[in-house]
């Protein structure tokens, strides 16, 4: 009997340039693949940044969909007022997103890899120690007191505007420390989620963090929030290893192959807690490249290639292998 968890993709809709104006393709697409859930980043909360997330979940419910709503207006990594007004912003923020958006929305995540800027943006030394996350002296004290207070007012506020909303942190990797003292701080979500690529996967395993994090946070559900064969070069890589992901042609086979094995992976946990994964993301985005004036890995995580405005669109052999897993599956 098929397990009840979910595949879907994230849609950069808001302000990257490829994603505009094909949102209704783009949602097409994802339908069509047997994708059950899109994760849309939309930090706005002016009338035409709430009609524009209403456009986008609208069409997901359409098509059989949920959405979930990332949030991350980055505020909070810089904030020189008291902690008593950075928990107030946050909670009148977050309580104004709720009300005007309810139920529209299905999961409400809290800003995107806390963890990730509050060690500066180092996401390449997962395997270092005094690097990877595992002690609290890791991360910048100051801007941790304030993911602290700006998460405890966000997810105040997101229930105080709706009662019924379900809310989301994402982290990456073993950064554990800063998930764990953000939980013992009174931080309460319903899904836990976890960003993790194919370069965690050759160095640990999905299952083991999974379980650690179960053993220590024993309430809410479980969800890769971001996930796919990782384009970037890392230190470790031997210049063979970068080639193959630098080059498009075995980069693509790398994708297709990977893909599918961890759907049937996760799908094969015994985690009763765990409920789908999401996929970065649905579209490349080449512009990352052309402004970098070199291999830029940020413009080949998409599952369909694209040229800048979004159109061109060529679909990677993974979103055949992607699809087939999941028919198979019956996910």
């Amino acid at each position: 009997m098929p397990k009840d968890i979910i595949i879907g993709v994230n849609i950069h809709n808001c302000g990257y340039t490829p994603y505009k104006n094909t949102v209704e393709q783009n949602l097409d697409d994802c339908a069509a693949a047997g994708m059950k859930i899109i994760r849309y980043n939309n930090s706005g909360s002016t009338p035409e940044a709430f009609a524009e997330i209403r456009r986008v979940a609208d069409g997901c419910h359409k098509r059989g969909m949920k959405i979930m709503l990332c949030m991350d207006n980055g505020q909070w990594h810089k904030w020189d007022k008291s902690m008593e007004e950075l928990e107030s912003h946050y909670e009148n923020l977050m309580e104004k997103v709720s009300s005007e958006l309810k139920d529209v929305i299905d999961i409400y995540q809290v800003f995107n890899e806390t963890d990730v800027a509050c060690m500066g943006g180092d996401i390449f030394n997962i395997t270092v120690p005094g690097k990877d996350g595992l002690d609290l002296g890791e991360y910048d004290s100051v801007m941790h007191e304030n993911c602290i207070h700006a998460m405890l007012g966000s997810l105040r506020g997101l229930k105080k505007g709706y009662k019924d909303a379900v809310t989301s942190i994402n982290f990456c990797w073993w950064h554990t420390a800063h998930l764990y003292d953000l939980y013992d701080h009174g931080c309460r979500w319903d899904v836990i989620g976890l960003d993790w690529y194919s370069d965690c996967e050759e160095v640990s395993s999905i299952d083991l963090i999974i379980k650690e994090v179960a053993s220590k946070i024993p309430e809410g559900d479980f969800m890769i929030c971001e996930t796919n064969q990782w384009m970037n070069f890392h230190a470790r890589w031997d210049e063979e290893k970068r080639e193959l992901i630098a080059n498009r042609e075995s980069r693509n086979a790398l994708q297709a192959e990977w893909v599918p094995s961890f759907i049937q992976k996760v799908y094969d946990m015994d985690e009763p807690r765990f409920k789908g994964i999401i996929f970065y993301e649905l579209l490349d985005e080449p512009g990352f490249e052309r402004q970098a004036g070199h291999y830029h890995g940020e413009s080949h995580f998409g599952f369909i290639e694209c040229d800048e405005a979004g159109a061109n669109r060529v679909y990677k052999p993974a979103w055949q292998t992607m699809k087939d897993k999941i028919k198979e599956l019956g996910i």
